[in-house]
């Protein structure tokens, strides 16, 4: 009985996983940046050019876009709730908590390290995206 339960566990978890790459694959826009820091919060929702967008691939690869400059990355979606970013030789680079990944709506959550010593320092940023669908009224013209 405890296999069964396992191997239930185990395929909803890697099927959520599936379902999830599936879904972030896309163009992503940054909607906004909220800032957490031991209690004080600030967002920061100002759309300019120097925003990024970010482009993930069925490879495993997202490409972040900035006016003309763009960077190349690998991601990983390690857990139903935690995607990372690798260099182009598996090295880490930053890793996120999931909080929200749908058809339409991307948020991620980074911990920050404190900028002080000390214990008893919360730190995080939670970044909201939007998809950015492509635009099929152009094609049909």
């Amino acid at each position: 009985m405890k296999r069964v339960i396992a191997c239930i566990i185990l395929v909803s978890l890697l099927t959520q996983c599936a379902s999830r790459e599936k879904n972030i694959q896309g163009t992503w826009r940054t909607d906004s940046i909220s800032t957490f820091v031991n209690g004080f919060t600030h967002t920061n929702d100002s759309q300019d050019e120097h925003w990024s967008h970010f482009e993930y691939n069925s490879k495993g690869e997202v490409f972040e876009r900035k006016k003309t400059e763009f960077r190349k990355y690998t991601y990983k979606i390690l857990a139903a709730d935690s995607l990372v970013y690798l260099d182009s030789t598996g090295n880490f680079l930053s890793g996120y908590k999931i909080l929200k990944l749908d058809d339409k709506q991307l948020v991620l959550k980074k911990i920050q390290k404190p900028y002080l010593s000390g214990k008893n320092q919360t730190l995080y940023e939670v970044r909201f995206f939007s998809k950015i669908l492509p635009d099929h009224t152009s094609a049909s013209k």
